[in-house]
């Protein structure tokens, strides 16, 4: 419909609105919540005004009267919603929460704290241009699948060892992560590692994990990381090795998953008994730096020239005897 300009404005308003329902709708089924997705304003509005009829809800929610009577009266055979009489008013009927409607807006507030990020994410584009804007909207959305993104956030991760099903994950994550930060910047040596990791990386030595949210059908892949040993012989490189493509999903980032991805090389390195790790990274990478220094890594010179253009930060974490 893009090609149609502002012409199919209606529609294409119409299908993000059907999609956005559908998929808040998924969402609240896979997390047992007892609503339907097209019931959320009116139970928001009543949740923190209180009382009102159905007039009111449809004024100020700038709702037709017949449309709110409809989604009440099949609210109220859920028992969300409870009738009232008017305490001044005996002839007029008011509308409130039932316990239940309490109940399952409470149950479902977490929910809404991931979906806002999610979409508040998907929305953080720049355009002055709102048809421009429109069409990245649908990209995200159409694209994306805005329940299993917050699936993501909501449910629990585990960090496993790559598999085959995995490779292509662990190459896109990195990939768009080096096409967001350093677009002509990206060297061959990233595309022969993310391309081949079993090859490049696991068969010399190495080792890489990614994170997942398992659900009964796939893996949804929210971060990765890898190690490589080092394969200088002198006695203080022998037992060290490289963190690297250190990689986790835009829309999970700030759930701590590239802490646990961190903490998995930390249990590998203790169980294999290495004393160092290294790491190269960008001094304009503020979050990176922070998650690093946090960690206990230390900024020190380029032992070596790095191949990778867009670094200018080497760090170093001893790990002694105590992993």
């Amino acid at each position: 419909m893009e090609q149609f300009g502002v012409l199919t404005l209606g529609s294409r308003l119409k299908r993000i609105s059907d999609d956005l329902f559908s998929e808040v709708q998924s969402i609240y089924l896979q997390c047992d919540i007892p609503i339907s997705s097209t019931y959320f304003p009116i139970l928001r509005l009543l949740q923190h005004v209180g009382e009102l009829s159905v007039v009111e809800i449809a004024e100020q929610l700038r709702l037709s009267h017949p449309a709110v009577s409809k989604q009440v009266t099949k609210m109220a055979k859920e028992y969300l919603v409870e009738k009232t009489l008017d305490s001044q008013d005996q002839r007029r009927s008011l509308l409130k929460l039932s316990e239940h409607g309490i109940q399952a807006m409470q149950r479902v507030e977490p929910i809404l704290e991931e979906m806002k990020v999610v979409i508040e994410n998907m929305t953080n584009f720049s355009s002055n241009h709102f048809m421009e804007g429109l069409s990245e909207l649908e990209k995200q959305l159409f694209n994306g699948g805005l329940a299993n993104k917050v699936m993501d956030r909501l449910g629990g991760i585990t960090i496993v060892p790559l598999a085959k099903k995995h490779e292509q994950a662990f190459y896109d994550l990195n990939m768009a992560w080096l096409k967001r930060y350093f677009p002509n910047q990206i060297a061959e040596k990233d595309h022969k590692l993310l391309r081949h990791p079993q090859r490049e990386i696991i068969d010399k030595g190495g080792r890489v994990w990614v994170a997942i949210r398992k659900t009964p059908t796939f893996d949804s892949v929210v971060g990765v990381i890898a190690f490589v040993p080092s394969h200088d012989t002198s006695s203080s490189n022998k037992h060290s090795g490289e963190v690297c493509k250190l990689a986790v999903a835009e829309h999970c980032q700030g759930k701590g998953v590239a802490q646990r991805l961190l903490t998995q090389v930390y249990e590998f390195a203790g169980q294999n008994h290495l004393t160092k790790l290294t790491l190269e990274t960008a001094s304009c990478l503020t979050a990176a730096r922070r998650l690093y220094d946090k960690n206990g890594f230390v900024e020190k010179p380029f032992p070596f020239p790095s191949p990778y253009e867009r670094a200018d930060v080497y760090m170093e974490k001893s790990l002694g005897d105590h992993i």
